[in-house]
């Protein structure tokens, strides 16, 4: 089994957080993603993976779609600095 349909529980970080939850029978993979906002409010976001998707495939999704997280939790922090000002 390769290390892309390993699970890899979450991790708390300072900005993306992302785990790996693989079936029970190995066909598909799940990964979640998660990012906070300024308050702390959680953003999630979860695709799932066949098996047979390349490496390559999985992980040029995984960019853009955490590229789309953060750019969607950058925009709730930023309305809410621009209501404070």
């Amino acid at each position: 089994m390769s290390r892309h349909f390993t699970r890899r529980a979450p991790k708390r970080n300072e900005g993306l957080s992302w785990g790996r939850f693989p079936t029970d029978d190995g066909s598909a993979v799940t990964y979640r993603l998660f990012r906070r906002d300024h308050t702390g409010r959680l953003h999630f976001e979860a695709r799932t993976f066949l098996s047979s998707d390349s490496p390559l495939y999985i992980a040029s999704h995984l960019r853009r779609i955490k590229r789309e997280l953060r750019d969607r939790v950058d925009a709730i922090d930023l309305a809410a600095m621009e209501q404070a000002a």
